[in-house]
């Protein structure tokens, strides 16, 4: 009577594979309600996240905004498995991908993504540039001549 008894064997279909940690913010998806309606957002289209009270705007690389009515953090828990977004500020969640140009100081620093600056926190510095050499590890990028290429440390 302890038989496993099944009617056929089991198929890999209709289940997706996790892609790696490089493809992962290109071929997912990330559902939001927006205005009583539902939006489907490319992870890879996006450039940050910006706080603004209990509402998210979200920036998108054709230059789109999106405004959501849910906070940051619901945001942040939901991106917490993809190494592609970092949150160097209490206000921001930015996508790695993206990063034009680094700068760090002793306030903390400062990220380039499309001629916008966002701070980085003197508190989560450490931790960002942690979360950055991991991604370019990631991307298979040399971690040490493109830190040094990116960033510009001020002298204040």
């Amino acid at each position: 009577m302890n038989k496993l008894l099944y009617t056929a064997p089991f198929s890999l279909e209709g289940f997706s594979v996790v892609p790696n940690v490089v493809s992962q913010s290109t071929g997912t998806n990330l559902a939001m309600r927006v205005a009583g309606m539902r939006n489907m957002v490319q992870l890879g289209d996006i450039l940050y996240l910006k706080s603004a009270k209990n509402y998210t705007i979200f920036k998108l690389k054709d230059g789109r905004e999106i405004i959501s009515s849910k906070t940051l953090k619901i945001f942040e828990e939901e991106l917490l498995e993809i190494s592609n977004f970092v949150r160097p500020h209490r206000s921001y969640l930015i996508n790695l991908e993206y990063v034009d140009d680094l700068y760090f100081n002793c306030r903390g620093g400062e990220v380039l993504i499309h001629d916008q600056k966002i701070f980085i926190s003197r508190r989560k510095a450490a931790d960002f540039r942690r979360s950055y050499r991991r991604y370019l590890r990631t991307t298979g990028q040399n971690v040490s001549s493109t830190i040094k290429l990116k960033t510009t440390i001020r002298v204040s």
